[in-house]
């Protein structure tokens, strides 16, 4: 019983956490299956070359250390643009990233954003992260957001692997003409830059936000205790 407790307490812990730092309708957790630098492709976001797809351009921004807060379009142009320039970037279109995603066997369209943190000083903070479609009606462009201040420590250090995914993309309901941007916005930079590329998830349900679902996981563990309670009455 005591066990029990101690999870029930520590599931309310987390549910009462998540509410500080609502993903919306994208999760985030550890990058699984990290892969070197040289593989980590398309680049949407980075501040080191990469090897790219024909066609498939980036912001390739320069991060030498002295700014420790960023605010960046992905860009359909490899090149480096600057902070908050949503102007001279050049958008994906819907269907470019879905011929992209189904050439590599994702027939479902729905993908996630690595993030390759590189810090001297134990972690960033990620303040946004947004698609937009410029198409879409006004009020509704931002399809998919992560708006708030998620502290994201550095797992792997130095400039080279992922340490953070961010799932939830789904273009099922976007026009294969819609013009799309990636926004990303983070602060308390330090030496090199970070990085952020597209990972197809083959397969993949969209899991719940932060959060979601504690509720229902809490009950499941009371009902258990009940149970076992009532097995061992005389």
């Amino acid at each position: 019983m005591k066990k029990l407790m101690l999870a029930a307490t520590m599931l309310c812990a987390l549910a009462s956490g998540a509410n500080a730092d609502a993903l919306n309708n994208l999760t985030i957790g550890a990058l699984p299956n990290p892969v070197p630098q040289s593989l980590s492709n398309p680049c949407i976001i980075c501040a080191t070359m990469t090897q790219q797809p024909v066609g498939f351009g980036f912001n390739n921004f320069v991060s030498q250390g002295n700014d420790t807060a960023f605010n960046l379009f992905s860009s359909n142009i490899t090149g480096a643009f600057a902070n908050g320039d949503d102007i001279n970037v050049t958008p994906y279109t819907g269907g470019q990233l879905t011929t992209f995603l189904q050439n590599l066997g994702d027939i479902n369209l729905t993908f996630g954003v690595a993030i390759d943190i590189n810090t001297a000083h134990g972690g960033e903070t990620l303040e946004k992260f947004q698609l937009i479609n410029l198409d879409a009606p006004i009020g509704s462009k931002i399809i998919f957001d992560f708006t708030g201040s998620l502290l994201l420590p550095d797992i792997n250090n130095g400039n080279g692997k992922g340490d953070y995914l961010i799932s939830g993309f789904d273009l099922s309901s976007v026009n294969i003409g819609d013009r799309l941007l990636f926004r990303a916005q983070w602060s308390g930079a330090s030496d090199g830059g970070e990085s952020f590329y597209l990972v197809p998830q083959l397969n993949a349900v969209p899991g719940p936000a932060l959060g979601a679902g504690l509720p229902a996981a809490l009950a499941a563990l009371l009902a258990l205790g009940w149970y076992r309670r009532k097995r061992t009455a005389p």
